[in-house]
């Protein structure tokens, strides 16, 4: 077993659209979402048009073919629920 941790697929800037590979639409394609924050060894993603966010590993952060971003005012911070203490 390698001692070297695992690297995100993709490190994203705050407000950029990424594809999640670890969740699916119901489609079954890899869902996407707005990067908002990394914390707790968690990314933050949101819905493009707003809504809850969820979280995934980094390393299934992957950028899009062709990268679109949105302006976030404020990077979001996690729900005191979802952090560990």
């Amino acid at each position: 077993m390698s001692s070297c941790p695992r690297m995100p697929a993709h490190s994203p800037t705050v407000g950029e659209v990424v594809r999640d590979l670890a969740h699916r639409t119901a489609t079954g394609a890899p869902a996407e979402g707005v990067y908002m924050d990394t914390l707790n060894g968690l990314a933050y993603l949101r819905p493009e048009p707003g809504g809850c966010e969820w979280t995934t590993g980094p390393e299934y952060v992957q950028r899009l073919e062709r990268p679109r971003y949105l302006v976030v005012q404020h990077p979001s911070r996690p729900r005191a629920n979802d952090t560990v203490a």
